[in-house]
């Protein structure tokens, strides 16, 4: 996703964060998969909060016997009201890394062998580092979600 727009990149970013397939992907695919989303950057990235993310290798294996997959819809994504303020207070303070802290909200539809399925709203806070004149990329997840 090449985008220079924080919204839209975080969108598209939740949305590959929400969806999985362990049908056709291994737990360390998928993982390889979401670390192409985080800035190559020295010292900026946070894999670990990104891994985090996603079930370790013996629940993918057994999602994986299930037939597990999962989609997502994200529904919007703005910045933080906290991120704002700060950002209004020291509006120079984003040019020493140009990270932004957005919340996107959507749903996350599941479904396995034999017909099942379900669905649960999602909800994440992201740290998307947008360059001027560079595509945005993943800094990380934070550990809780802003509003």
């Amino acid at each position: 996703m090449e985008t220079t727009d924080p919204i839209v990149f975080a969108r598209a970013a939740a949305a590959a964060l929400w969806s999985y397939d362990t049908r056709a992907r291994t737990q360390q695919d998928h993982l390889q998969d979401l670390r192409a989303w985080l800035t190559g950057e020295d010292g900026v990235a946070d894999e670990a909060s990104v891994a985090a993310q996603v079930p370790g290798p013996v629940l993918w294996e057994r999602m994986r016997d299930n037939g597990q997959y999962a989609t997502a819809e994200v529904f919007e994504a703005h910045f933080p009201a906290a991120f704002t303020d700060a950002l209004a207070a020291d509006p120079g303070a984003i040019t020493d890394a140009y990270v932004y802290a957005v919340t996107a909200t959507g749903e996350q539809t599941i479904r396995w062998n034999g017909g099942g399925q379900g669905a649960e709203p999602r909800a994440v806070t992201l740290a998307v580092q947008c360059r001027p004149e560079q595509p945005c990329a993943l800094v990380g997840v934070l550990p809780t979600v802003a509003p």
